[in-house]
């Protein structure tokens, strides 16, 4: 009886890990991030990498963003499923709800892809010197990340 207990118990554990497989949680505090690539995780021969930096979208102040740098470590293409979301002390980035906005991008074997001040999906907003009320950047979690 006591056995079986324990058996059903690490089948439960186990099920419970297998389930949650394709969901991460990594994050870099707002401290963390720098103009130097930061390494944030590593899975399944992918590296992901965090920095930030000021750029000019034209206005007369300079907005802040957090760039992604995906490393593809393998010897052939691979596809990356990723999720960022960008935490301030206000709540998540847009109206405080957390949206879901993943993106899916190729690499080449051996080769890497990096988010620059010409946007898109490897460029996250962290600062917007004309909002009145912007919020302190807190942290960015990577939230999803799936390597196919």
């Amino acid at each position: 009886m006591k056995q079986s207990l324990i058996l059903k118990s690490i089948l439960l554990v186990f099920i419970a890990m297998v389930s949650f497989s394709g969901v991460c949680q990594s994050t870099i505090t707002a401290s963390n991030l720098s103009e130097n690539w930061t390494l944030l995780t590593t899975k399944d021969g992918v590296e992901v990498y965090l920095k930030q930096e000021k750029c000019n979208v034209g206005a007369d102040n300079l907005f802040t963003y957090a760039f992604v740098r995906l490393v593809n470590t393998n010897s052939i293409e691979t596809s990356v499923e990723f999720d960022f979301q960008v935490k301030f002390d206000t709540g998540y980035a847009g109206s405080g709800d957390i949206k879901k906005t993943n993106h899916i991008i190729s690499i080449n074997a051996s080769s890497s892809i990096e988010g620059d001040c010409t946007f898109g999906a490897l460029s996250l907003l962290t600062h917007n010197p004309y909002l009145i009320e912007p919020g302190i950047l807190e942290s960015i979690d990577l939230v999803l990340l799936n390597i196919k």
